[in-house]
């Protein structure tokens, strides 16, 4: 999840609601379909670096 910087906190941003969007949608966390509690991050991270790691893997060969 993209996360803004605050003084306090840090705000995770949804990546698949706020694809086409103007403006950032926040994260829904455990309310969300998407998320995968066990590395608290959006399914679409996790797809994305496994991806990034079997290019890294196949690149190495």
């Amino acid at each position: 999840m993209v996360e803004m910087n605050t003084p306090k906190k840090k705000i995770p941003f949804c990546p698949l609601l706020s694809a086409g969007n103007n403006d950032y949608r926040i994260c829904l966390q455990e309310n969300c379909a998407w998320y995968v509690s066990s590395t608290k991050t959006c399914v679409a991270y996790v797809i994305g670096h496994n991806n990034v790691l079997d290019i890294k893997l196949k690149q190495g060969k």
